[in-house]
Formats: C-alpha cells, structure tokens, sequence
C-alpha cells in the first residue's frame, strides 16, 4: 500500500534525514545529477540519444523522485516551508499572469 505523501512529511523526513548542519553545496550537486539523469531520458524518449530498451516512463518517474527528494531536502535543511512558498508563489504568478484561476481555487474546486 502506498501512502500519501505531504511536501511537509517530506521535508520533516529529510531533516531528520540530512539534519540541520547539511551539506547544501552537495545536495544541490546531487539535484544537478538528477537534473542531468532526466535530460538523458528525455532525450532517449525523443530519439536524441540512442535508447537502451528500458521502460523510459519507470525511469522518468524515478529521476523526477529523485529531483524533488533533493529540492525539498534543500529547503529542509534551510528551515523553508516549500508548502507556504508554492502557495505564496503561485498566488503571486496567477495575478501576474492574469489566470482565471489559481492553485488554491483549484483546490478549494476539487479536494473541498
């Protein structure tokens, strides 16, 4: 059975994990390596790199997983609630952009 996972769950995971005293520099060279691994599948998937036969779409997910494991690890160990951000951020980008509606709208439309 696969549980729900929060940004905060994560985040509270990874702290606990890295600790506070973490290393940013090497967390963002591990983010720039996973960032590296999904162009190398995407560029498989559109035929700009030779294919090697596996299931393109696992490995995708996977080098995505591992992308947002260091991105939320980083602001873990930074004490930033990416929670709060996504939502202040987003909120910012639909009034900038002019959206007719925004993340939390959608929520509020869809999860009541």
């Amino acid at each position: 059975m696969v549980m729900d996972v929060t940004i905060q769950n994560l985040e509270a995971y990874l702290l606990e994990r890295y600790g506070e005293d973490a290393n940013d520099h090497g967390l963002f060279m591990k983010l720039v390596e996973e960032i590296g691994e999904v162009a190398e599948v995407l560029n498989k998937r559109t035929g700009r790199k030779k294919a090697t036969g596996e299931d393109s779409k696992v490995l995708l997910a996977e080098e995505l997983a591992d992308m947002i494991h260091y991105t939320v690890a980083i602001a873990a160990v930074n004490g930033i609630d990416l929670t709060q951000t996504i939502h202040d951020k987003e909120r910012r980008a639909s009034i900038k952009y002019n959206h007719d509606r925004n993340l939390e709208t959608f929520l509020i439309e869809n999860h009541g």
